[in-house]
């Protein structure tokens, strides 16, 4: 039987009707309204700068403990702790800037309601873990890592969750979602280096060394697979081939250093002692991945 005109230009039409509703259907109660207005108010460029230094905040969450822990170790102690207050004042600026705006850090007001809950669970644990670290910063006092290392993995989870949330909110509609999830993946693994660090160093204090050890080696394993999945992209988590060649070439960069360091990360996680020096080498190669990873999420976020 022939099919009329009338009806063929209304097959594809119901089909992408269908597919925007099955979209909408699909995104957390709320979130939909929430996406124009965010949309409305920012453009891509700051979209990606409000992921980037997001993800950022994980990372110092993560580095005020480790050089709470090498200072308390005897590793580089003095630049240890000094480093620590200067990642202790960035966060409390930054966790500003993510909510008030700070056009010093290119990062505008947020308006999103969802963003700006998230942001407010991470301000509540912040004042104490803050608090720690001020005082081990400025006192040296042993009790106040032993808060550190209990309240730090919460100050993560939430900051993480923050991330997450802007990584969907700004990857509809602004930026390209894949682009936005490799924001999201190579700034967190700024943030696993740090972590592997910091539990590396902790097993040493008795504070949790079971628990550290096994943390250790999920954070060893998490970095792995995730270097891999960038190098290489995986379209099952959403992760792109590296788009420039400034990207694939940091990417190796760290793919060098984390060669050296893994196998001594793994020893440790499987119960063989840190002494400072193994410690000192490893803060050594940590802090130049973390360089190499930081420069691979500007390329990023400028592409």
């Amino acid at each position: 039987m022939p099919v009329s005109r009338r009806t063929l230009p209304l097959r594809p039409l119901r089909l992408l009707l269908t597919c925007l509703l099955a979209l909408l259907l699909a995104l957390p109660p709320g979130l939909a309204p929430a996406l124009s207005q965010a949309a409305a108010r920012i453009g891509p460029e700051a979209a990606k700068r409000k992921i980037n230094l997001a993800g950022r905040q994980r990372m110092l969450s993560q580095r005020m403990a480790m050089l709470a822990c090498m200072a308390e170790a005897g590793v580089q102690a003095d630049s240890a702790r000094s480093r620590a207050q200067g990642a202790h004042a960035l966060f409390a600026r930054t966790h500003d800037g993510l909510r008030h705006g700070d056009a010093g850090q290119g990062l505008p007001e947020e308006s999103a309601p969802e963003v700006l809950e998230a942001l407010a669970a991470v301000d509540t644990l912040w004042r104490g873990y803050g608090r720690a670290v001020e005082s081990y910063v400025e006192g040296g006092e042993a009790q106040a890592l032993r808060v550190i290392h209990a309240r730090n993995p919460a100050v993560l989870v939430t900051m993480n969750e923050a991330v997450g949330l802007m990584e969907q909110l700004y990857g509809e509609g602004l930026i390209a979602p894949d682009l936005a999830t490799a924001i999201n993946v190579a700034g967190r693994q700024r943030m696993l280096v740090m972590k592997a660090l910091k539990e590396a160093c902790m097993v040493g204090h008795g504070l949790d060394a079971d628990a550290d050890r096994k943390a250790l080696q999920g954070t060893v394993a998490a970095f792995g697979s995730s270097l891999y999945k960038l190098r290489m992209g995986n379209a099952w988590d959403g992760i792109i081939e590296p788009p420039t060649f400034e990207i694939d070439l940091q990417l190796e960069l760290v793919q060098a250093v984390w060669d050296w360091m893994e196998p001594r990360l793994k020893a440790i996680a499987a119960g063989e002692p840190a002494d400072a020096a193994l410690l000192s080498q490893l803060l050594y190669h940590g802090e130049v991945a973390l360089r190499e990873m930081n420069a691979a999420v500007t390329f990023y976020e400028a592409y």
